[in-house]
């Protein structure tokens, strides 16, 4: 089945809902739960696939994410008719009630870390539920010492809670070109453990002074993550449920938003072997 195929709602792409190759969109919570905001985010757009992404539940973290930032994501899925709601996996604080970091840090690769992460992820999906709850991979600057690879913590974690797998193609990207694995061998290790799949996919850049290759989503997506995109399209199959552009910086003209939209799109309706919806040309 082809998969939803939308962007992460910001201001200055919601003439996107509109177009005929979009029939999902990504409310970021933070963005949406707004005390003065008197309707839904969505507001009135027929979206078929709508997912709520979050920043702040921290499933690394050594405690439990709080009730009240749970409760409010949950009543901002109620209100927007969501499909799913998702994370990232890392933690952004120490504990609860702890000081936010403004940003994700890697979780560590042991058998500790792992049964907190799962223990955190069951407690979110029991909460949640009934809506279908993904883990999303991030990118990193360093990495913590463990005792298992990336891939192995990612399978076993899935495994265990049976959430579905956020793969952040431009993240595992980013993070094999940084560290020096291969990225599609990264994909084909985690895959199999995924019960069900979300994808997003933005632009960076390479900082030549610093050797490093970052994540900004305010770039083009570069061919290499398209590339990489359509690998994984091709060995999620079926299990793949949405993908998402992300782009929060240098905004483009309509033009390139509905080119990138396009591609998208077009990639995987390749793969799935789906004609485009009337009214769209090649």
């Amino acid at each position: 089945m082809m998969p939803a195929i939308g962007y992460a709602v910001r201001r200055e792409n919601r003439f996107t809902l509109s177009d005929p190759c979009l029939n999902a969109a990504e409310i970021t919570f933070e963005h949406a739960d707004l005390p003065l905001w008197t309707q839904s985010f969505i507001n009135g757009d027929e979206i078929d696939y709508v997912s709520v992404h979050a920043l702040k539940l921290s499933v690394g973290s050594p405690d439990h994410p709080g009730q009240t930032y749970l409760r409010g994501l949950k009543a901002v899925a109620l209100e927007n008719q969501a499909t799913a709601i998702s994370d990232h996996l890392g933690f952004t604080r120490d504990g609860e009630g702890g000081v936010e970091m403004g940003h994700f840090l890697p979780v560590p690769l042991t058998q500790a870390a792992l049964d907190i992460c799962s223990r955190n992820i069951d407690y979110v999906q029991s909460y949640l539920a009934p809506f279908p709850f993904y883990i999303e991979t991030i990118a990193y600057m360093f990495q913590l010492k463990g005792t298992m690879s990336e891939p192995e913590f990612l399978r076993r974690l899935l495994s265990r809670t049976g959430c579905g797998w956020l793969l952040d193609v431009t993240n595992v990207y980013a993070n094999a070109r940084n560290f020096g694995f291969d990225a599609r061998e990264f994909i084909a290790q985690v895959m199999p453990a995924a019960p069900r799949v979300q994808m997003h996919l933005a632009g960076g850049f390479y900082d030549e002074e610093q050797q490093l290759y970052f994540d900004t989503h305010s770039q083009p997506i570069p061919d290499d993550v398209w590339d990489l995109y359509q690998y994984a399209l091709q060995l999620g199959q079926e299990k793949v449920d949405a993908v998402f552009i992300e782009r929060d910086a240098e905004f483009p003209g309509q033009t390139e938003w509905l080119r990138e939209l396009h591609k998208m799109h077009d990639l995987a309706a390749a793969v799935h072997g789906t004609p485009l919806p009337l009214g769209v040309e090649q």
